[in-house]
């Protein structure tokens, strides 16, 4: 069933990269009306000369620290999804309040526009730094998703429709600010790569698999879960030999300058506390609440949760072997 034919969408930080692919596919789906809100004009700018003044888009300037701004907008919306976040570790490290008003303040006002304009369903996106996070912008992630989890309790009590779910997930391939773009901005400048630890590995997930876990959450949640998709990992190491393997030796330069701020060695996916509330749904995992929802307790009441033994972090799951990750390097355009 095409639950988004017909419907208004929402998509906040609608310019960036998932943003951006999110849209493409959307529109696939015949929506009534897709909104971009963002507060960059000059992506807005662009994206709308992509799509060549397509009647099904308008584009919004504002932001989500702005709960006026957000309420205005969702006038007659049925789903939002929320990509609006500031994602650079580093950055937030040194700008932690700043992070704090978009990542958790902002999530807060996403929740009470939606309940406000009666919105059906909003779909929060996080992060793999969520999980047991060491940095600022993990641990504003992380109480996003406990923010968007309990905006849930009191729905059928107060009369509420909206519905609030997650989606948590790691790398996606080619994001603004991660560390493949970097990678090719450096080699196509002719500078040495630069690299934190070699032995750090990190789950990897296309854009296209990130949407596909979006629009999973949106058609599956009933208000409270955490969806995760099933996703392989790679090292450093390999990453950097897969984008370098083809240079001249002149040009496989590489300095490790050391772990920066907030940063991990290894990452996860789903917490050893969360696992006795994980459920396998085939491609994806889904991550129950601590908390009493009974929407929750009805559906996934007979499905069986992982063993107390279970792990799911970055150095344990199916890793993409050098070549592996070079062929998708090359499907996903990041190698000449």
């Amino acid at each position: 069933m095409n639950i988004f034919q017909g419907k208004r969408i929402l998509v906040t930080g609608g310019t960036g990269s998932f943003g951006k692919m999110f849209v493409k596919e959307i529109l696939t789906y015949e929506p009534l009306e897709v909104i971009i809100f963002s507060r960059d004009e000059n992506k807005q700018g662009a994206m709308n000369q992509e799509y060549k003044n397509d009647p099904r888009l308008r584009f919004v300037l504002g932001d989500v620290r702005d709960y006026h701004s957000l309420r205005e907008v969702m006038r007659g919306v049925n789903y939002v999804f929320n990509a609006a976040a500031y994602k650079w570790v580093p950055a937030v490290e040194l700008n932690v309040y700043e992070g704090v008003k978009t990542n958790i303040i902002g999530v807060q006002n996403v929740i009470d526009a939606a309940r406000d304009e009666n919105v059906e369903k909003v779909v929060q996106l996080s992060t793999d730094k969520a999980v047991e996070p060491i940095n600022a912008m993990g641990m504003q992630k992380a109480l996003g998703e406990r923010l968007t989890t309990t905006a849930n309790l009191y729905r059928e009590r107060d009369g509420v429709r909206t519905v609030f779910v997650s989606t948590r997930y790691g790398n996606v391939l080619g994001s603004r600010g991660s560390v493949i773009p970097l990678f090719r901005s450096l080699i196509d400048a002719g500078k040495p790569l630069t690299v934190t630890s070699f032995e750090m590995t990190r789950f990897i997930l296309t854009l296209q698999d990130s949407v596909k876990l979006v629009i999973k959450a949106m058609e599956e949640g009933v208000g409270g879960e955490i969806f995760v998709q099933k996703m392989p990992a790679h090292t450093i190491r390999d990453l950097v030999d897969a984008m370098t393997e083809d240079l001249p030796e002149d040009k496989k330069q590489v300095v490790e300058i050391g772990i920066r701020p907030g940063e991990k060695i290894h990452e996860s996916l789903i917490g050893f506390a969360e696992t006795p509330r994980t459920v396998d749904i085939g491609d994806y995992y889904v991550i129950l609440p601590q908390i009493q929802i009974t929407a929750i307790e009805e559906k996934y009441k007979s499905m069986n949760k992982q063993s107390k033994d279970f792990r799911y972090t970055s150095d344990v799951v199916k890793r993409l072997s050098k070549d592996e990750l070079k062929q998708l390097l090359k499907e996903q355009g990041w190698l000449s």
